[in-house]
């Protein structure tokens, strides 16, 4: 299978995937690998609590806020120039918050980065799609699966080396490299792709979805910090929904909808799109509080927490392109079905772990979650993009990356909820926040010199408000679960496959 390049020579559909996965790459390892620099970046800055959140969540809003929209701008022009812009942006966005001279400065130029970050992530399944025939994409979105697996387990790991022994600069300095050759690979690999639909934009829809999607975004990440019903937390959801009905009621009655809502009537589409909202809700609620135990009560560095986060990509990476070639081959159905089953048993691992575990006992948990995870990503993005039309593509795309944006988004606001709850049921005035690593090494050495009962309270609390976190997102998997037993249609995918097949 090969595609025609730009000077009308044949290129391997699997070369053109190699700028696609280095930008995925790019983005995603910048957003793990970030975490680790910022008590830094609070040190260099003078900043405040309030300012860091915003260095996260000024990302995150334009990222959720932009992704269908240039999924949309993806279909109706060059998709290949498009994102090749978007590493461009990205590159640039990454050098400039380097170089930023104070914090307010540091959030534009975050922006900046998300917006790259936007293009990237809203148009990589619609690439996929079209580089690859139906029989070959479940192979090839397990190669990406692979990809954002790696590069959040390896960001804190190269995070904490390039920050210790470099400076926090070079967590966007890296992006550079990994950017140019992302830019010349894809002027040497990728063929025109994109521009099947000639559709305008529709403005005042991207303006409705935008305010709506950013007051949503917004509620999620602060309402914890805020208080769910504070008044703040609830006029942004109520702000949020009004902006989301306007969207709605437009995109119904618009000619060029920004957002085809007929989408939503492709149970294959619609399914798995649920299922793996779910999903992603439940591990984000998770593996964000993984390495709060692992350097807390565990006393790892940031370096040796990530590797021994390291089965979770490992597994993955065997799993994921298995599981996305068997998807156009068997029933995916039944892969979506077995992957909770392993998470919910990774999880029920976990929710045992405590205060003399070694690698070794950790590693069968997470290798048993990143098997789920490399079991469910590829399958279910296989079956929602095999069953839009290809004018749809950009569309979709950037769909499901917003979904699973904001699933994320509501699982650290859940799992951080339940933690602090249960915290602050076991310790009085415990505070809507996670004991830092650094709080729990001062107790340890107030343990050293006798006063021991300190750090024994904040373990045990900490590990009974793990336990509940881990023993809370079971039920989430069970309904991702649910969805995919009940109403994906795996015989349809295989018949759309196998029709395509032997069209081509």
């Amino acid at each position: 299978m090969t595609v025609t390049g730009k000077s009308e020579r044949r290129v391997s559909p699997w070369l053109s995937l190699i700028p696609v996965v280095v930008g995925l790459f790019m983005v995603v390892l910048d957003m793990s690998i970030l975490m680790v620099a910022l008590p830094k970046i609070t040190q260099d800055f003078q900043a405040t609590a309030s300012d860091v959140q915003w260095l996260l969540n000024a990302y995150l809003i334009t990222l959720v806020v932009l992704l269908i929209v240039f999924g949309k701008i993806g279909d109706a022009t060059r998709r290949d120039l498009l994102y090749t812009a978007g590493m461009a942006i990205f590159l640039v966005g990454s050098y400039c918050s380097a170089k930023s001279w104070n914090i307010g400065v540091f959030i534009l130029f975050r922006v900046v980065q998300a917006v790259g970050g936007a293009v990237i992530m809203g148009n990589s399944l619609a690439l996929i799609t079209e580089l690859f025939p139906p029989g070959q994409r479940g192979t090839a979105m397990g190669v990406e699966s692979i990809l954002i697996a790696t590069s959040f387990a390896l960001g804190p790991v190269i995070g904490g080396w390039l920050t210790t022994n470099l400076s926090w600069h070079w967590v966007f300095y890296i992006n550079i490299p990994i950017g140019l050759f992302g830019i010349l690979t894809a002027f040497l690999f990728f063929p025109p792709l994109g521009g099947v639909s000639k559709e305008p934009i529709d403005f005042v829809g991207v303006i409705l979805l935008a305010i709506g999607l950013g007051f949503f975004t917004l509620a999620v990440i602060k309402g914890q910090d805020w208080g769910w019903w504070n008044r703040k937390t609830v006029w942004s959801f109520i702000i949020s929904f009004a902006w989301l009905a306007a969207f709605v009621a437009r995109e119904v009655t618009y000619d060029h909808p920004i957002l085809d809502v007929s989408l939503f009537r492709i149970r294959n589409f619609t399914a798995p799109m649920i299922a793996l909202f779910f999903m992603s809700w439940g591990l984000a609620s998770v593996i964000f509080l993984i390495p709060y135990y692992l350097q807390g009560v565990l006393c790892l560095t940031a370096e040796t927490a990530g590797i021994w986060m390291l089965p979770i990509s490992v597994v993955n990476i065997f799993v994921a392109p298995i599981a996305g070639r068997l998807s156009d081959r068997i029933n995916p159905q039944i892969l979506m079905c077995t992957a909770p089953f392993f998470f919910i048993a990774g999880l029920h691992m976990l929710s045992n772990i405590g205060v003399n575990e070694d690698f070794w006992s950790l590693a069968l948990p997470f290798a048993t979650l990143g098997s789920g995870i490399g079991m469910m990503m590829p399958a279910a993005m296989n079956v929602m993009m095999s069953s839009v039309p290809p004018e749809k593509a950009g569309m979709a795309s950037g769909t499901i990356q917003t979904s699973n944006s904001l699933a994320r988004s509501i699982g650290i606001s859940f799992g951080g909820a339940v933690f602090t709850g249960k915290m602050n049921e076991l310790i009085t005035n415990a505070g809507n926040r996670i004991p830092s690593p650094q709080e729990v090494k001062l107790l340890g050495l107030l343990a050293i010199k006798g006063n021991v009962l300190p750090l024994l309270e904040i373990v045990d609390a900490f590990l009974k408000s793990l336990h509940a976190v881990f023993s809370t997102a079971i039920p989430i998997i069970v309904v991702s679960l649910i969805i995919a037993a009940l109403f994906v249609k795996g015989g349809e995918h295989l018949k759309t496959v196998g029709h395509t097949e032997l069209l081509g």
